[in-house]
């Protein structure tokens, strides 16, 4: 923070910051309706894309090995922790305000995704092919659009927005989210993709809300002391 050399801090004086409000994402309110042309007609059964889909599921299956079996149980389930190897820092610990102020936006983001299954209704690959054999739990919730790819890419999109420096590892991580649901057969990839899809719409609206706008200003010194990691202690994310 720079200040004019007028001005003589006095010892001892602590810099006040503006709380974090327990609902920072209060007032903000979406529709689904302004999404479902993003994410566009819910692919036909017998149709091509779904034949694409069924390739590419079927492939992931034939060639799943162990280790990669565990990597995507590490995405079972939405939390913000995930991303910490991206960031380089225990966000939980280091920015509390921040993790929490997060998952209230991230709370309307899936109450808008469940109304968008409810119009779509598409049955999950396991449910309509009986050779797919997911290496995850079971869920009966319908499938397009991928909530677990959407909370991942725009936690990821989010969290970019308040550490631009950490944007390429963000988005690794958050893609990551994703991709589990198709290598372990719980979702087609088209499901995965509307759900990206969906999240780049939405969290371009939330970032231009005033109540973004607003934590973003709040939980700027908790960034500024998750980013002091220097580069070179930056866990690695993949080889």
């Amino acid at each position: 923070m720079r200040f004019a050399s007028a001005l003589a801090i006095p010892v001892g004086l602590v810099l006040w910051s503006a709380p974090v409000a327990a609902n920072p994402s209060a007032g903000l309110e979406l529709s689904a309706d302004r999404y479902r042309s993003i994410l566009g007609p819910v692919p036909q059964p017998g149709g091509k894309v779904e034949r694409d889909d069924l390739v590419i599921l079927r492939w992931n299956q034939r060639t799943r090995y162990p280790e990669a079996v565990i990597h995507s149980w590490k995405f079972l389930n939405r939390y913000v922790g995930t991303f910490d190897a991206a960031v380089g820092g225990n966000m939980a610990k280091s920015a509390p305000k921040l993790s929490k102020g997060l998952m209230s936006f991230l709370k309307i983001i899936d109450t808008v995704k469940k109304e968008l299954k409810k119009g779509h209704q598409r049955p999950r690959p396991f449910i309509s092919h009986g050779d797919i054999k997911p290496c995850l739990p079971l869920q009966s919730s319908f499938s397009f659009p991928s909530g677990h790819s959407a909370w991942y890419a725009a936690t990821a999109l989010l969290l970019a927005d308040l550490m631009p420096e950490r944007h390429e590892r963000l988005m690794h991580v958050g893609r990551q989210g994703g991709y589990a649901r198709v290598y372990c057969g719980l979702h087609y990839p088209s499901d995965v993709l509307a759900g990206e899809r969906f999240a780049k719409a939405i969290t371009a609206d939330i970032i231009a809300s005033t109540q973004w706008q607003s934590f973003r200003k709040q939980v700027k010194p908790e960034v500024v002391k998750l980013l002091q990691s220097p580069p070179a202690e930056l866990p690695l994310l993949s080889n």
